[in-house]
Order: structure tokens, then sequence, then C-alpha cells
């Protein structure tokens, strides 16, 4: 088993969003794009990682791209996991000088994790946590 590409991680990220915005759509129509409708879709995702991952040891995004953890993760690890990986979520929702500037750097922080180390930041300080294909 090798472990997934930057692409497989990008795509499995996007699935996670994608779920997660259709169960916030509820909040953009009655809050609009708002910092409560941002913080509510933030929970959300949090929220959605960590029953996903409990349940089933795994996302949505890497059932359906046919990805697990190259070893099973602890409680606390997988609590850790999902808290750095919501932080990176959220750099798509806000930004300091101008639309997703944060999120371009996370990008750029997560490639060079990629590259390195064959994870991500959050995976690496959740104990090298990597995704291999099955």
């Amino acid at each position: 088993m090798k472990t997934t590409n930057i692409t497989i991680k990008l795509l499995i990220s996007i699935i996670n969003i994608v779920i997660t915005f259709i169960l916030s759509l509820p909040f953009l129509i009655y809050y609009g794009i708002s910092i409560e409708w941002k913080i509510l879709w933030i929970m959300i995702f949090l929220v959605y990682n960590i029953v996903v991952e409990t349940a089933f040891g795994r996302c949505i995004g890497m059932m359906v791209l046919k990805a697990r953890y190259e070893f099973q993760k602890s409680f606390w690890q997988t609590t850790l996991y999902v808290t750095l990986y919501t932080a990176s979520f959220s750099t798509l929702l806000f930004y300091v000088r101008f639309p997703f500037d944060l999120l371009f750097i996370n990008l750029l922080v997560q490639l060079l994790f990629i590259l390195s180390t064959g994870t991500t930041l959050h995976g690496y300080l959740s104990g090298g946590v990597k995704t291999i294909k099955t």
C-alpha cells in the first residue's frame, strides 16, 4: 500500500467540505454570508468529522476515494487530528489582506508537509497519521 498523493488528499477534503456545506445551507439562508454562518459551518465541520471518524474510523471523503489510515489512531490522536483539520478548513472562510490569502498559505504549508513527510501538517502533528490507498 502506498500513501495517498496530493490530489487524493485534496479530493478527500473537497468531499468533506461539500458535505458540510450542504449541512450548513439552512444557516446560510438564515444568516447570509456572515460571521455567524461561518462559525456555524466550522462547528458543523468539526462535529461531522468527530462523529464520522469515531463511528467509521475515517471520513466519508476517504470512504468514497477508497483510502484509509495507515494505522488505527487513538481517541486523542483522532481528537487532535480533527481539531487541526478543522482549523485548516477554516482558512477557507477567513482572510487578512484579500480573500483566500490564508487558504493559499495553508495550502502551501500542506503541500510542503506532504512533499517532505508524506502527510499533512495536521497528520504530522497528530502523530504521523498518514492516509493510504486500499
